[in-house]
């Protein structure tokens, strides 16, 4: 599973990825039901999204696409009232200081808000990171990693986007870099494949068989 080529920078997913924010996105989405006037779900019924894409997802709870930058809007407000409940996926603060003592330039894209992952890494003395990136559109992940890629001049074979989500595996293609997709977050392992990224994840520890 080693990549051919040496690689200098890894990008991070957010939720999901490094943080265990599932059970808060549960009671977040739940509130904003009341809201968006979509039905409550419960556990069972919201782990079977990790099936759907976003499309499928908007289709199931009625929110046209005009609404939802306004529901991710406040999602990212609610987070930050639920902050203290969200812990690191388990493994994780040790496998990012590994990969940071190896020699890994490391940072975070997010569709969260920079102060609530700031708080959230210093609430659990998760260090090595060098940005936190948060663009305002759901799907501009994108164009902030070849910004980035420009930022750190470094080529797209030296810099790689971890995440959970089909819309990670789907911008680092965009932007030309590798891909991981980990299993551990919201989108399912199927799911996930259906995108092709370079390599799939089942556990955190994979990450430093992949990066050795």
């Amino acid at each position: 599973m080693t990549p051919r080529t040496k690689k200098s920078l890894l990008i991070f997913d957010f939720d999901g990825t490094i943080a265990d924010t599932l059970p808060v996105a549960i009671t977040i989405v739940n509130a904003l039901g009341k809201e968006f006037g979509f039905p409550q779900l419960k556990q069972n019924e919201f782990l079977e999204l990790k099936h759907k894409s976003i499309k499928e997802l908007l289709e199931i709870s009625g929110l046209s696409w005009l609404q939802l930058p306004l529901f991710v809007k406040r999602a990212r407000d609610l987070f930050k009232e639920h902050l203290l409940e969200v812990h690191p996926i388990l493994g994780m603060p040790e496998i990012l200081h590994t990969l940071h003592r190896r020699g890994y330039r490391m940072g975070i894209l997010t569709s969260n808000t920079q102060e609530g992952v700031r708080q959230f890494l210093h609430s659990n003395d998760v260090q090595g990171f060098e940005f936190i990136h948060a663009p305002d559109s759901l799907f501009g992940k994108s164009k902030v990693i070849r910004k980035i890629m420009k930022a750190s001049r470094l080529s797209p074979q030296e810099i790689v986007m971890i995440g959970d989500e089909v819309r990670d595996i789907e911008a680092a293609q965009k932007a030309g870099v590798e891909s991981v997709g980990v299993t551990w977050g919201f989108n399912s392992a199927q799911l996930l494949k259906t995108t092709g990224p370079d390599h799939v994840v089942e556990e955190p520890d994979e990450l430093l068989r992949l990066f050795a």
